[in-house]
């Protein structure tokens, strides 16, 4: 498992990354049906059945779990307010709004995004995330910084545009994980190993 510096140091919060062998050890977590949107679900306990791709609370004890293979996951906590969010954010659902949806959950329950910090957890970063030109033109012109040419082609910096996506949205304190899943097997990687079924999990949780 690893862990967030700047999560870490709320004292009110529990909160992991979960490799491979450490996923099937979460306890009791809170997952919904992912689409790759900007669909926030406001939660209180388990809603199996809903689909989204970010959950926010302010129920203490509720395991918020965002499942990804190379997606960006993104753990939210006001701890002044709190409450606390969860977002899976893959370039689809970061384009589309995900980081902004979630902070106007949060903020609707009472948060203030000037007292929110964000981590980015695993995924695939700019080295081993390969694009085409198509995927590229669906980007503003404002945003075109995070591609970047390598050898084999076009390549995208999915972490970093969503920590600017959360920049952008007022979140002051973004902690951005250096770890990146094509090459890091104690993670899935939907890219390095497409035959792969498995995801792992991110989860906050609100102390009792």
């Amino acid at each position: 498992m690893e862990q967030s510096s700047l999560l870490q140091a709320l004292p009110s919060i529990t909160h992991g990354f979960y490799g491979r062998a450490d996923t099937p050890l979460v306890k009791e977590p809170v997952i919904v049906k992912q689409i790759h949107s900007a669909r926030v679900l406001t939660v209180t306990g388990p809603c199996p059945d809903a689909c989204a791709d970010a959950l926010v609370t302010k129920t203490p004890g509720v395991n918020l779990a965002i499942k990804t293979g190379d997606c960006v996951p993104v753990l939210f906590a006001d701890p002044k307010n709190h409450i606390i969010g969860a977002a899976h954010a893959g370039w689809r659902g970061a384009l589309a709004g995900v980081v902004e949806t979630t902070l106007l959950a949060m903020v609707r329950l009472g948060a203030d995004i000037e007292e929110v910090v964000a981590a980015i957890g695993p995924c695939i970063h700019k080295e081993h995330y390969q694009v085409s030109p198509d995927f590229q033109a669906q980007f503003s012109a404002d945003v075109q910084g995070f591609f970047s040419t390598f050898p084999d082609g076009l390549h995208f910096d999915l972490p970093s545009y969503v920590a600017h996506r959360l920049k952008e949205a007022g979140v002051k304190a973004v902690d951005v994980l250096p770890i990146d899943t094509y090459t890091d097997r104690r993670f899935y990687s939907y890219r390095a190993q497409p035959q792969e079924k498995g995801r792992q999990l991110s989860c906050i949780c609100l102390c009792p």
